[in-house]
């Protein structure tokens, strides 16, 4: 793998978000659904430009930063963070993540990941923790030290209770123009994704409520900008794929539902 393919055609005036597409994500192990869904996240950054949202990735379960580096280079110039148990799978007490031609995650198959296909990859920050003790002070540490993100992917723990603190989370790190995704939603091997975004969302206490959902991700905004985002988001929707936006009802919002295939 080298360390030149990403950041090669960036340099020659492609985009760095595509040209990862191109060029590195097929090569890179892990499951954030079809590329088509996640070239889809361009719309993100159409809409993030005109309010002046600069704000990097968050993702917490990294695994092979598949997903992280796809983010970050949507984003960038920006500063992005990973956070994962890494080498200690111990405390990896569902299992989820695990397995692949490459093994359990470590922070050396990330970085190098990063520095083969990530734009500015010194940018890209690893943290090696378990999500379920980043209490008050760490929240507080990590405000200091980054902007709010403009996109948080919460793909770690798959246990109610992992889903659940990991929403609060990023609730507290991610953006009030930006967005929180969550992964394996409905996903019948990990019924402890569902059972924690309804945990969420009974709640009511928490701003971010839905945006959209895919066969694979829910993705949530801060209610203060959920109208105006969502209609943007089905509209982009429509003019990429020519195809009606079939709208569902998700805990009391009625939202857009993309359908990109089999996602899993």
């Amino acid at each position: 793998m080298r360390n030149t393919d990403t950041t090669e055609l960036a340099d020659a005036g492609r985009d760095p978000f595509r040209a990862y597409l191109e060029c590195g994500f097929d090569s890179v192990e892990g499951w954030p659904g079809t590329k088509e869904s996640v070239l889809f996240l361009e719309v993100l950054k159409e809409w993030f430009r005109p309010h002046g949202e600069r704000g990097g990735a968050l993702e917490i379960g990294v695994h092979h930063a598949k997903y992280l580096i796809a983010l970050h280079n949507l984003l960038a110039p920006c500063q992005s963070l990973g956070i994962d148990l890494f080498e200690d799978q111990a405390r990896n007490i569902d299992f989820s993540g695990m397995g692949g031609a490459d093994g359990p995650p470590s922070i050396e198959t990330c970085h190098r990941h990063i520095f083969a296909f990530a734009a500015h990859p010194e940018a890209i920050h690893l943290m090696s923790a378990d999500s379920l003790t980043l209490g008050p002070q760490e929240i507080a540490e990590l405000l200091r030290t980054y902007p709010r993100f403009a996109v948080t992917s919460i793909d770690g723990g798959h246990t109610a209770l992992h889903l659940s603190v990991d929403f609060m989370t990023a609730s507290q790190l991610t953006s009030p123009l930006g967005v929180i995704a969550v992964d394996d939603l409905f996903h019948p091997d990990w019924p402890g994704v569902t059972e924690g975004i309804f945990r969420v969302l009974d709640r009511r206490d928490f701003p971010f409520v839905p945006l959209f959902i895919t066969r694979k991700k829910a993705f949530f905004c801060h209610v203060s900008v959920q109208t105006q985002f969502m209609a943007f988001v089905a509209v982009e929707f429509s003019a990429r794929y020519a195809r009606d936006v079939r709208y569902v009802d998700f805990f009391g919002w009625r939202v857009p539902s993309f359908n990109f295939g089999n996602e899993y």
